[in-house]
């Protein structure tokens, strides 16, 4: 019974047994349709109701099963994996709340662009809203958030429920990567029992594959945004958050070789190249004598968030007369309040089509940016040579200690701003969760990441964060290759950096959220190595060790500092910068 034998077989060669999967046709046609679409990874959270799931998907050697207990670090590790790999893994977890904890996962999945694939595993639908425990409304619980839901159906007896099954998945599963990558829901009820199982093969369902080619774009076309791009001297290429990109790095360093063009790009945009980061927030503090000169007349943005505020304030009322966004979803994102033309397509596409379009140009108006962009170097090392021990002075030594071809990975709030005013380094890759730029999750996505990740990853996060994430730690396949710097400043302290808190009497109690826990303890209770540094020559010998090569486990390195003098520094540094 379950060999694959047949009449007259040696009785003394071993075949393999087939494997014990779940009696659920639910759950093994969605397991064979994502084996035979190349998604192998699933990370389970544990429960009952997603036990066909769990069942079928680890007795088939070619899942790789992995299990975190708490659904909000299971999201965010499988979102670090998806972002390390560009394509799908997924999320499983039992019904009621536990689908609930992964919705801040799966918002930054959704404005980053993220495939991750949800499922959660439902009750039957007759109990929702009857009083049966465990049971809420599932069925497209996400749906602001994901590029599409869909609910499996309990009964697979006919062909017909069948080929309907697998046509819902296979839907589903292409909405994952096309026309851009984003989070897809998939809604399982399962009816009790949960537990039955048989031994046999996977189904062999239908494949439906999309296979999407590059938009062309015609002559006519091209020259009318050519004669925009002739008459308007002053262009400015504008990159948000987005993953190396090699051709549209390749297009782009071309095209700074141009001086009528000025090419923003904050180090999440991931370029590569010397004229791309300027020190964009110090260089807009000294642009506020003459504003108008910088205005742009022509705007071209690309990529996702971007960070700095100053930028957006200052685009926002030194308004480009024109405004392209090139995008392969054509999303109308007006960030600016100045979108004139949205171009269906991958940027370097675009780009390499358009450049045949372009003559050269004499304007100064890209190295005049470039010039500003020098002082500004000039200025910010002359402050951090006597900088006293803050915030601002452990970015500037963590950054000098960054390993080359490593990846960074920074919280939101102080470190993902702190990290714009240092020079980028072109062998690093920067990412941060930035969809919807959120406290949590840092640690867990970072975590993912660094788990397929054949190089150094140091994430950079702040204490509330930290705190906030801190079931991280208890993660059971932390990587040995992730490093993680945690800036201990006794609260959150952005809202000391940005106008408007600083005033009001509640700043400490109920914005900045003052505290004295220290985050050792918490790291040395999971086993965990953990170095703290309270100045600058310990955390010099932080980082040291911290970068030792013979590290077989996740280690810390926890800078505490004053976060009412770091504040203080940080409003200094820019009124130097201003002088």
């Amino acid at each position: 019974m379950g060999r694959n034998r047949s009449e007259g077989a040696n009785p003394f060669i071993a075949f393999e047994a087939l494997p014990m999967i779940s009696t659920k046709k639910n759950a093994q046609y969605l397991a064979a349709i994502l084996l035979e679409r190349g998604i192998h990874d699933i990370i389970f959270s544990p429960g009952s109701r997603n036990a066909p799931l769990i069942q079928t998907c680890s007795a088939i050697k070619d899942f790789r099963c992995l299990n975190i207990v708490d659904e909000r670090c299971a999201a965010f590790f499988a979102l670090g994996m998806a972002l390390h790999r560009q394509k799908p893994v997924a999320i499983a977890c039992t019904s009621g709340s536990a689908t609930l904890n992964y919705a801040p996962a799966i918002s930054e999945a959704y404005y980053q662009k993220v495939p991750l694939l949800i499922l959660t595993a439902d009750r039957p639908e007759e109990w929702v809203d009857q009083g049966d425990g465990q049971t809420i409304r599932q069925q497209n619980i996400y749906g602001n958030y994901t590029k599409r839901s869909c609910h499996l159906t309990e009964h697979m007896e006919t062909d017909d429920d069948a080929w309907f099954a697998g046509r819902v998945i296979n839907e589903a599963l292409n909405a994952l990567m096309y026309p851009e990558m984003g989070p897809v829901h998939i809604n399982i009820p399962f009816k009790e029992p949960l537990y039955g199982v048989t031994e046999k093969n996977l189904p062999k369902p239908k494949i439906m594959t999309i296979h999407h080619g590059e938009v062309s774009f015609r002559a006519e076309i091209m020259k009318s945004f050519a004669d925009v791009w002739h008459s308007h001297p002053r262009r400015m290429i504008l990159v948000g958050q987005m993953f190396y990109d090699p051709e549209l790095n390749a297009l782009l360093t071309e095209l700074s070789a141009d001086s009528s063009i000025i090419i923003l790009a904050e180090n999440l945009a991931n370029l590569q190249g010397e004229k791309f980061h300027l020190s964009l927030e110090q260089v807009l503090t000294l642009i506020s004598a003459n504003p108008h000169a910088y205005r742009p007349d022509l705007l071209i943005t690309c990529g996702g968030a971007i960070i700095s505020k100053k930028l957006k304030t200052f685009l926002r009322h030194y308004k480009p007369s024109c405004h392209w966004h090139i995008s392969p979803t054509a999303e109308p994102m007006d960030t600016f309040m100045a979108l004139t033309d949205i171009i269906p397509s991958h940027p370097s596409h675009f780009l390499r089509e358009f450049k045949k379009y372009m003559t050269p140009l004499t304007s100064s108006y890209g190295e005049d940016w470039r010039k500003l962009d020098a002082v500004a170097r000039e200025k910010h090392t002359l402050y951090l040579r006597e900088c006293e021990f803050s915030d601002l002075k452990a970015f500037d030594l963590i950054f000098a200690h960054l390993l080359d071809h490593s990846i960074l990975h920074l919280s939101n709030s102080s470190p993902v701003r702190y990290a714009q005013l240092f020079k980028s380094k072109s062998s690093l890759l920067y990412m941060s969760n930035r969809g919807t730029s959120g406290i949590d999750g840092v640690l867990s996505s970072a975590a993912g990441y660094a788990f397929l990740s054949d190089r150094i990853n140091t994430v950079i996060v702040g204490d509330l964060a930290f705190f906030y994430d801190s079931n991280a730690l208890w993660i059971p396949c932390l990587p040995p290759n992730l490093r993680i710097i945690l800036i201990n400043n006794g609260g959150g302290g952005i809202f000391r950096l940005i106008d408007g808190p600083t005033a009001m009497e509640a700043l400490e109690e109920h914005f900045e959220a003052r505290h004295t826990m220290k985050g050792a303890p918490l790291v040395q209770a999971h086993g965990l190595e953990c170095f703290v540094a309270e100045n600058e020559e310990e955390l010099i010998a932080g980082l040291e060790e911290l970068y030792k090569d013979s590290r077989d486990k996740t280690a810390v390195l926890e800078i505490r500092t004053s976060g009412p003098l770091s504040a203080e520094t940080f409003r200094q540094y820019f009124h130097y910068i201003k002088g």
